[in-house]
């Protein structure tokens, strides 16, 4: 389901697995991951030759809610969030579903609109970068905001991105009333919590991201203090 993750082993000699979100299935048990290059892990899995086996756990985590019936999806996704946010635009843009999908990086080099699903009469695409390159010139939040601006239909927010990113498009969503569901990005050892290292903060206590979510109200979580606590 859109939201969730896989678990993959990048190799026989590295102990951790690595999450990754679901950016697709193109076909019955295939799955689409968008792999960023940060480390071991990430280098040693993209290494890998074409037709090698590695070993994934999965799917795991909640998934995202869908918008109530006639309401515009509002899809922000900042960086790399757009592999979270993917396989979500794809599967609305087949129900036919109306969809504002907002895509953002510092720079155009590090815009990944070209993965999301083309414009057409039900899909609009806009584009924002931090230094102007390209799409209006500022974050996707203050895009996102000047949109609400302007917002008459129903609407529900769903953002992926950095932790800072996240906050602010929680905020902007929220001060307007609006619905918002993050998908937060953390390192997880287990997978299935277990090991509780990959806790946020909530309203309600302590939450595992790899188990009660990777999916959060935004109206829930605790963002002051740190990255998402």
């Amino acid at each position: 389901m859109p939201g969730q993750f896989v678990h993959v082993a990048a190799s026989e000699e590295l102990t951790l697995r690595r999450p990754f979100s679901v950016a697709g299935v193109p076909r019955e048990r295939s799955l689409d991951l968008l792999v960023e290059l940060r480390g071991k892990g990430t280098r040693t899995l993209a290494e890998q030759a074409e037709g090698s086996s590695v070993s994934v756990m999965g799917p795991l985590g909640n998934w995202f809610s869908p918008p109530r019936e006639g309401a515009t999806a509002i899809l922000v996704a900042g960086g790399i969030g757009v592999a979270g946010l993917r396989y979500l635009a794809e599967e609305f843009v087949h129900d036919g579903r109306p969809v504002l999908l907002l895509v953002g990086a510092r720079t155009r080099e590090g815009l990944l609109d070209g993965l999301m699903p083309r414009p057409n009469g039900g899909i609009t695409l806009e584009l924002s970068t931090d230094d102007g390159s390209t799409g209006t010139a500022g974050t996707v939040c203050e895009l996102l905001a000047s949109h609400l601006e302007r917002v008459e239909n129903p609407a529900r927010v769903y953002a992926c991105g950095p932790p800072a990113m996240l906050k602010e498009a929680a905020a902007v969503a929220l001060r307007h009333g609006l619905p918002c569901e993050v998908l937060l990005e953390e390192i997880m050892a287990c997978g299935t919590g277990a090991c509780r290292g990959c806790v946020v903060n909530t309203k309600h206590g302590y939450k595992t991201v790899c188990s009660d979510g990777p999916v959060f109200d935004a109206a829930e979580l605790l963002f002051e203090g740190g990255p998402y606590a």
